[in-house]
């Protein structure tokens, strides 16, 4: 997969829309435009089996959270902006 990526043109883009996950599986309804003459819709599925223990900020290199609870609070601003 990581090979696929990386021949792509730089005009290919996946914009992610949905993203649902339950139990081990993750679904991912988005979009890719310039893959095809025409935008596609697909459906990524995905088996979910990367965990791990979050780091304190105050140990992470470069002091950047693992996680910020204001992500999508400002990812929401930046859509309807």
């Amino acid at each position: 997969m990581q090979a696929l990526v990386a021949s792509l043109s730089q005009d290919v883009y996946y914009e992610p829309g949905l993203i649902v996950a339950e139990g081990d599986f993750v679904a991912i309804h988005g979009r890719i435009r310039g893959w095809a003459n025409v935008p596609q819709v697909v459906i990524d599925l995905f088996p979910r089996r990367r965990r791990q223990d979050e780091v304190p900020v105050t140990a992470a290199r470069g002091g950047v959270p693992m996680f910020d609870p204001e992500e999508g609070t400002l990812q929401a601003q930046l859509a309807t902006s």
